[in-house]
């Protein structure tokens, strides 16, 4: 690797700026896309400003492998100074965002008329930026708080509205929509009085979002953003500008464009399947403070007092993240034996062992390390966050492996939290039973895994892993699941085509659509679901439309079960063809030859470009895996089985 270390260097400041930029430049001139995006993100942190934004704009116009994604704004004031910064953000996220901005003030008529711009964009988001003084003019004005039934009023009115809005935009189309909430008034005109009177604008503004979240929950994907929390987090002060919202529309300054972007690209993200799935994090200066070959389980920093209560609230942030799904791995060079004396000894470790379902402990290099964590959990190096204190660490890990996502903590631990969730890279739009229990998913698949070793022939293995699965229409309670898996799969999924839950209950309702989960249970436990097939009946075929698989369960011949389960559909709908389509990506190699290996036909394309293909469904059927019980429920949508 002759690549020079993804690091900023030392000197003036305009040397380091022009120095990121022609590293950014470079490596988009050479396609190297993955480089290129780590260096721009260095380039953010370093100087965040608008000129930065700006820059990063027109590379990303300049880069035609981002993941395209279009948003439409919808707002009340002039918010079309923030598409730089979500341009830029976008791309440092992988994302090719396309903007498309109404006139401020104007997010009513879009809404409500179905020939208005927003539906003509086709977005795959819209986003409703309505500041609160255009929403309730009476609560952000000059003059009294409203009166307690005034209050009532308003709170019932706006409820109504939004509602409204709502309900037409979502009769219209299934994009999701992300609502901005309420902040708190910049003035208070009763002062320290405000806070405690019942009818003071700061309860009217929590009753208004309590209102807001309840009216977004009963539509499907309509989501809220929280404005309010943004702008604390910010401080209202540094937040708005007070000239620019009277000159032009334009409340928000300049300075805040950037972290109102970065807020809403962890929505783009979460829509594109980009979040990421696994934490990994060095232990020395990162779990504890010190180094443990050095300073001996007792003289480690963890402990009740500062620093050692920094690195144990690290630590519960950590598994937080493991409790909402994300897996967590180790990547440390270190004495094993040393660390397991820490995990069980030290009565301050917040983390176990078995919170880790990757661990990585020698002297070897920190980036093979994260390429066996990789490769033990089945998953793209591109899900990973590597976490660590030191600066040649991390550029390591930024040069030799750039599409990794790399934390490199701050030298006060108190920071560390911070630092961790600030990018919101394990940000997701919802939360399954799958989620919940996804550490234990994987200490299953490890199991399975040292069966496996232990069989000299593979049937044996499948035969003794006792798998039983069960095809299930989707219902309302298995819809969020669905929506997900479209979402975040990425390797077996053979055309990544990612649905909402709206639009996929759109399907339910038409019985000319098959959508079907697939849930795993083996010997080991509930895999719970791991896959999902839609597809639609046309005149003489069944029409694959999505085809995926959970990495958990790969390479146990569920896709032979699950293509068996097509034939047996296409026969009692009577149809003659199954058909399915191969999108290739850079990610799903492994369902590249799923119907070639299982006997269909190519009828269109090749192996470099999008191709579709054909079984006759009574002359070749796929049979089902011997080694396999199988289950369906007898009120399949749209079939018994």
């Amino acid at each position: 690797m002759n690549e020079a270390p993804l690091a900023t260097p030392r000197g003036d400041s305009a040397v380091q700026e022009a120095h990121l930029r022609d590293m950014v430049a470079s490596s988009l001139h050479t396609r190297d896309y993955d480089r290129c995006i780590q260096h721009a993100r260095i380039l953010l942190q370093e100087k965040p400003g608008a000129r930065t934004l700006r820059f990063l704009r027109r590379v990303a116009e300049g880069a035609d492998e981002l993941r395209p994604f279009r948003v439409a704004f919808l707002s009340s004031f002039s918010i079309e100074f923030a598409n730089d910064a979500l341009i830029a953000y976008g791309f440092v996220n992988g994302i090719g965002i396309q903007v498309y901005n109404s006139g401020f003030g104007a997010f009513r008529q879009e809404l409500i008329h179905p020939s208005s711009g927003v539906y003509k964009f086709d977005a795959d988001l819209v986003l409703l930026a309505v500041e609160g003084e255009d929403w309730v003019p009476a609560l952000y004005g000059n003059g009294a708080s409203p009166s307690a039934s005034d209050q009532a009023e308003i709170e019932l009115r706006f409820a109504g509205e939004l509602a409204d809005l709502l309900k037409q935009f979502r009769a219209r189309c299934s994009t999701p929509i992300v609502v901005h909430n309420f902040a708190a008034p910049r003035r208070l005109d009763l002062g320290i009085l405000d806070v405690n009177r019942k009818d003071g604008k700061l309860r009217l503004v929590d009753r208004l979002n309590d209102a807001l979240s309840r009216t977004c929950a009963e539509v499907a994907d309509a989501f809220v953003f929280d404005y309010a929390g943004l702008v604390s987090r910010q401080g209202s002060r540094n937040w708005y500008d007070a000239r620019m919202r009277l000159y032009a529309r334009a409340p928000i300054a300049q300075s805040m464009l950037g972290e109102l972007a970065r807020e809403y690209v962890k929505y783009c993200r979460a829509l594109t399947g980009l979040a990421r799935k696994c934490l990994v994090v060095d232990l020395d200066n990162t779990l504890w403070g010190g180094v443990l070959g050095e300073d001996g389980v007792d003289g480690i920093q963890l402990g009740a007092d500062y620093p050692g209560n920094a690195f144990v609230e690290f630590q519960r942030a950590i598994k937080a993240l493991r409790d909402r799904g994300v897996l967590l791995a180790i990547a440390s060079k270190n004495n094993p034996h040393d660390v397991d004396e820490v995990f069980d000894k030290h009565r301050f470790m917040a983390l176990t062992r078995n919170d880790f379902v990757a661990i990585e402990i020698h002297w070897d290099s920190k980036d093979e390390s994260l390429r066996r964590i990789a490769r033990t959990l089945n998953i793209g190096l591109d899900q990973l966050v590597f976490a660590d204190d030191n600066a040649a660490e991390c550029a390591r890990i930024r040069t030799m492996l750039p599409m990794v996502a790399v934390l490199q903590l701050p030298p006060q631990p108190e920071r560390y939290c911070d630092v961790l969730y600030e990018d919101g890279w394990f940000d997701t739009l919802s939360f399954s039973e799958e989620d919940r229990r996804r550490a234990a998913l994987y200490e299953q698949r490890s199991h399975s895994e040292a069966l496996r070793a232990s069989r000299t022939d593979i049937e044996s293995f499948y035969r003794d892993l006792r798998m039983s699965v069960t095809f299930a229409p989707i219902s309302e309670a298995s819809l969020s699941r669905a929506a997900q898996m479209t979402q975040k799969t990425n390797q077996f999924n053979a055309t990544t085509r990612r649905y909402n839950e709206a639009e996929i209950a759109r399907r339910m309702a038409d019985p000319d659509w098959l959508l079907t989960t697939v849930t795993v249970v083996d010997r080991f436990g509930d895999n719970g679901i791991v896959g999902l097939i839609m597809a639609k009946t046309r005149a003489d075929r069944l029409e694959i439309d999505t085809f995926l698989l959970s990495c958990r369960v790969i390479e146990r011949t569920v896709e032979t079960a699950m293509l068996a389960y097509l034939c047996d559909v296409a026969r009692q709908r009577g149809r003659a063809w199954v058909d399915g389509t191969i999108i290739p990506t850079k990610k799903n190699a492994p369902v590249r030859d799923v119907f070639a290996r299982h006997g269909f036909d190519r009828t269109r394309g090749d192996d470099a470009s999008d191709s579709e293909w054909r079984l006759p469904v009574h002359a070749r059927p796929v049979p089902y895996p011997a080694w396999f019980t199988i289950a369906a429920e007898s009120t399949l949508h749209g079939v018994g089985v």
